[in-house]
């Protein structure tokens, strides 16, 4: 089993329930201590654009829900996509949907940052081999 507990994982969500068990998940599953949470895509992007530094370096994984108010997972991608490339290329993003929409997957996949697109509720057993798949190159 690989190592995973140097990635900082950044959890994007509108619903606290979902941030609440997905941390307590990360954490029975001893994947990472390293967890942050936004309850909205902007909050997350105004995090960046104040502490661009913390993303230049470090591996940073972005479990990103799709449907949000204000700002969705998909804008969210846009407006992250837009950044400095010293950014970009720190993050990987993990797409979340309660319902697992063919179109939703396929839009996602257009995204060279999206590496997966994960049905709620979170499976840490997945997530972990998807990170392995992702990491353990």
């Amino acid at each position: 089993m690989m190592d995973l507990s140097h990635i900082q994982f950044h959890l994007v969500d509108d619903n606290d329930i979902d941030i609440a068990v997905n941390v307590k998940l990360l954490n029975l599953a001893k994947i990472s201590d390293h967890i942050s949470t936004y309850t909205s895509a902007v909050k997350f992007l105004d995090f960046i654009e104040q502490h661009p530094e913390n993303f230049k370096t470090g591996v940073h994984v972005v479990l990103l829900d799709i449907m949000m108010p204000v700002m969705n997972g998909f804008e969210c991608l846009e407006a992250l996509e837009m950044l400095d490339a010293s950014i970009v290329s720190n993050i990987n993003v993990f797409m979340l949907s309660s319902s697992i929409d063919r179109n939703n997957i396929m839009k996602a996949e257009k995204h060279a940052i999206v590496k997966r697109v994960i049905e709620k509720p979170l499976d840490v057993y997945l997530l972990k081999m998807a990170l392995e798949d992702v990491y353990g190159q």
